[in-house]
C-alpha cells in the first residue's frame, strides 16, 4: 500500500482516468477482459470498468493483496457516496445508485457524474480539513 491511504477524491480520479475513453467502460459487469467477458476489478486481464467497478479497480491498486487496510476502505466507501449522491442530484433522484445509472445511460453521462463527484470531492475534503486540522487541502 502507499505510504498513507489515497482520499476519496484520489480514487475518484483515479476511477475517472481509467473509464475516460469509451473503450475502457463497460456496462452489465464490474469489468471485462478484452474478449468482452466480465473478469474481477482486480485482475489483470481486466481492460474496461463500469463506474463502481472503476472505484474498486483504483482502491485495489494501492495493495498488493485482496486485503484492504481499513483507511483504503473508508476512502472507497465515501468515494462511492459522494458518486451515488452526483447521480441522484443529476438525475433528480431517479436513480438512486451509480450502477444502475451505469447501466442505463451513456459513457458521456458517466464522466461528467464523475467529474461533479470529483469537484464535490474537492468541496467536502477542505471543509473537513478546515474542521480537523484548522487548514486547507485534505486531511488523510
Amino acid at each position: 500500500m502507499t505510504a498513507t491511504a489515497p482520499t476519496p477524491r484520489d480514487l475518484l480520479v483515479e476511477a475517472r482516468t481509467l473509464i475516460a475513453k469509451p473503450e475502457a467502460w463497460t456496462q452489465g459487469a464490474a469489468a471485462r477482459d478484452a474478449d468482452g467477458e466480465p473478469v474481477g476489478v482486480e485482475h489483470e486481464d481486466a481492460v474496461s470498468w463500469c463506474a463502481t467497478g472503476a472505484l474498486n479497480c483504483a482502491m485495489y491498486r494501492h495493495v498488493n493483496s485482496l486485503d484492504v487496510p481499513t483507511p483504503l476502505q473508508r476512502a472507497r466507501n465515501r468515494a462511492g457516496k459522494i458518486l451515488t449522491h452526483t447521480v441522484r442530484t443529476l438525475t433528480l433522484g431517479h436513480y438512486t445508485e451509480a450502477t444502475t445509472y451505469n447501466d442505463q445511460t451513456n459513457h458521456g453521462c458517466i464522466v461528467h457524474a464523475f467529474d461533479i463527484a470529483i469537484t464535490d470531492a474537492d468541496r467536502t475534503c477542505s471543509k473537513r480539513a478546515d474542521r480537523r486540522t484548522g487548514g486547507t487541502g485534505c486531511a488523510r
